[in-house]
Order: C-alpha cells, then sequence, then structure tokens
C-alpha cells in the first residue's frame, strides 16, 4: 500500500512545483510594453491614476505624490497635459500643462520616466519621497 501513495505523493508535490513556477513567472512582465497607452494605477501605500490616451494626452487624478514638486500630496494631485515617446522608444516624456493640488494651481514643467517594464516612477532626487504606477488596463475610455 505505500508503494501507492508514496508516486501519488511525488505527483502532488511535483504538481504543486509546476503551478508555483507557472504562477511566479505569469506575475511578471515577459516582454517590454512598446505603448505607454492605458490606465496605470498607484501601487503600495500611494493612490492615484495615471491615464494615458492614445490621442497624445494623459490625467494624473488624486495622486498622493506631486511630481514636479516632488513631495507628497493629500491625495489630492491632479494633472493633465501631453505625453511622447523619447529615446529610442524606451522613455516616456510627460509634459504637464495644468496641474493642481487641491484648490492650489501648481507649477508645471516636463518629466522623463521608463515605462516598457510597466512600471512608471517619480522621485524626490533624493529617492525617498516617490509615487510608482503600475499599468492595469491597456484600454483607456
Amino acid at each position: 500500500m505505500t508503494s501507492r501513495v508514496l508516486p501519488r505523493a511525488r505527483l502532488m508535490i511535483a504538481s504543486v512545483a509546476l503551478l508555483t513556477v507557472i504562477g511566479l513567472t505569469g506575475c511578471t512582465q515577459s516582454e517590454p510594453l512598446t505603448s505607454p497607452v492605458g490606465e496605470w494605477v498607484a501601487v503600495d501605500d500611494d493612490s492615484g491614476t495615471l491615464t494615458i490616451r492614445e490621442d497624445g494626452t494623459f490625467t494624473i487624478t488624486d495622486a498622493s505624490y506631486n511630481p514636479i514638486q516632488a513631495h507628497d500630496a493629500d491625495d489630492d494631485y491632479n494633472a493633465s497635459g501631453t505625453w511622447q515617446i523619447l529615446r529610442d522608444d524606451r522613455e516616456l516624456k510627460l509634459d504637464f500643462k495644468e496641474a493642481t493640488e487641491g484648490d492650489s494651481a501648481k507649477q508645471t514643467s516636463g518629466l522623463f520616466a521608463p515605462f516598457s517594464s510597466g512600471a512608471i516612477r517619480f522621485h524626490d532626487p533624493d529617492e525617498i519621497l516617490d509615487i510608482e504606477f503600475r499599468l492595469s488596463s491597456e484600454t483607456v475610455d
């Protein structure tokens, strides 16, 4: 009777190991993104949405970080502008045209960020404060 149990146990262990490997590799971005178009959501303890549209415009809504002035916000940073891909199709340039934090208008500027990994991250010069957006959908309404 033990001879039947042992092969079944090995088969079960092998199946669990295979499913674990498939699950872990399925969670990573295997192919680099070639377009930033889509809806990106803030991860970890941050909040906000970065929406990048095919028409060359973007919006940031209800973000917990002001990427232009590089400081935390109270989930009330909103911005809009235009975007383009530069540097051998690997880097995204966001040109901020309007920005507010709460009721206050904020300065605008341009920022560069890589996007092909499926993450867009903005940070302060010391890399202490930041926000990271992850692609959640490649379609935008």
